[in-house]
């Protein structure tokens, strides 16, 4: 037969009360009802588990087994729970983050400020990831949050995973300030092709950024010169206020670089960044506080760049 805890449990209630009465009490039912539960177990069983006497109730020897199994199951239980109140505890105040590192500069810096202001105790990590990385990692569990990017492609996330949008990032050129399509103030986009002839400054062949300025050039028919590679943004404006090439840069990783002007580029590229969190932020209470601050900050970027 297939035992059930309450059975188990109600054996264990009788040896520990020394009577039915106080068994059943115990259990919060009444005395018949723990004697009909009683007499259908032995029944099930074929053998009695019971041994009424004068000086109270005692269990059979079967009934002594099956009541020490009943304290294993009590204990795997207890355990259980243990388990939860400290997995729980565990996370209520830890958030461990991944972050590229634009966004890491542009935008955890005044969310972790309000965050850690909201909790003194908070217990926060952070790791740099390449911009389309941190989502295998969410999805495992070794992070709790991560910021992540797609260039004009979707990005596919694994189960347990799902993707907040935060923000759109246009991308920008930056132009050594000599450089001819750098004079005189611009109201109108840079068109692409215009700078087919000059040398390029940007991410490593077959990353995310540059596949996507790559594609975009061979939509015009030209395939850039790419004489420069770094998946820093901030080595590639240096290189263009240097003046040896032009740099492609994400309006978030743009920098007040001396020598240098950042215009829009026609056709428009963007990058969209995301918020990366476990599906179920229930044990990561930080995690979704922490996307609800991103997202007011994320908000007031986009309020600049409209200007």
């Amino acid at each position: 037969m297939t035992f059930t805890s309450s059975q188990l449990d109600l054996l264990r209630a009788v040896r520990q009360a020394g009577s039915l009465a106080r068994a059943a009490h115990a259990l919060g039912v009444t005395p018949p009802a723990v004697s009909q539960q009683l007499a259908r177990l032995e029944r099930d069983v074929g053998s009695a588990l019971v041994e009424r006497g004068a000086r109270g109730t005692s269990l059979t020897r079967l009934g002594t087994l099956l009541a020490a199994h009943a304290d294993r199951v009590a204990s795997e239980l207890a355990g259980a729970d243990e388990t939860v109140a400290e997995f729980m505890g565990a996370h209520a105040h830890r958030l461990r983050l991944g972050a590229f590192p634009s966004a890491a500069i542009s935008l955890l810096p005044e969310a972790l400020t309000a965050l850690r202001y909201r909790h003194p105790e908070a217990q926060l990590s952070v790791i740099d990831l390449p911009s389309d990385g941190g989502t295998e990692l969410v999805a495992s569990g070794e992070l709790d949050f991560a910021l992540t990017a797609s260039y004009g492609q979707p990005q596919v996330v694994g189960d347990g995973v799902r993707l907040e949008h935060l923000l759109t990032d246009p991308l920008r050129v930056v132009l050594p300030e000599d450089h001819p399509l750098a004079k005189g103030a611009r109201s109108r986009p840079l068109k692409l092709e215009a700078l087919q002839a000059d040398a390029w400054v940007c991410g490593i062949a077959g990353r995310p950024a540059r596949t996507q300025l790559e594609a975009a050039a061979a939509n015009l028919d030209f395939v850039p010169r790419v004489q420069f590679q770094t998946e820093s943004y901030d080595v590639a404006q240096a290189l263009a206020a240097s003046g040896v090439a032009v740099a492609f840069v994400p309006q978030l990783a743009l920098l007040d670089t001396p020598s240098t002007k950042s215009l829009r580029l026609e056709p428009a590229l963007t990058r969209e960044i995301y918020a990366a969190v476990p599906s179920s932020t229930s044990h990561v209470v930080l995690a979704a506080e922490l996307l609800d601050v991103l997202r007011k900050i994320c908000a007031s970027h986009r309020l600049k760049s409209s200007r």
